[in-house]
């Protein structure tokens, strides 16, 4: 494996352009050696044999079990409505949150 640069200080650049980042010089350097150093580790770990290696679905090993699902009888319209502190016919009155531009 080699260690060369595969990416330029041009492609640094108008990478850091296009995430609008305004880098000095030596700051462009240090990105760029950075990016070069990640992709050198990318080319190692792809010289890795993972044929007989089994995919990874979760990496904390575990399962996601799942209750079955089960109906209640849900609460009366007429209880909660009287345990609201403010009610206007069927619905629950709330504070208002959010104002409109035109109010």
């Amino acid at each position: 494996m080699s260690k060369k640069n595969k990416i330029s200080e041009q492609e640094v650049k108008k990478i850091a352009e296009l995430s609008r980042l305004s880098l000095s010089s030596d700051e462009l350097k240090k990105r760029t050696q950075d990016m070069n150093n990640i992709i050198n580790y990318m080319d190692i770990l792809n010289e890795i044999n993972t044929d007989d290696v089994e995919e990874l679905y979760n990496v904390n090993d575990m399962n996601n079990t799942l209750r079955d699902d089960s109906f209640e009888e849900s609460l009366d319209k007429k209880d909660v409505l009287k345990n609201s502190p403010s009610s206007n016919k069927d619905y629950i009155e709330v504070p208002l949150t959010v104002k409109k531009e035109s109010q």
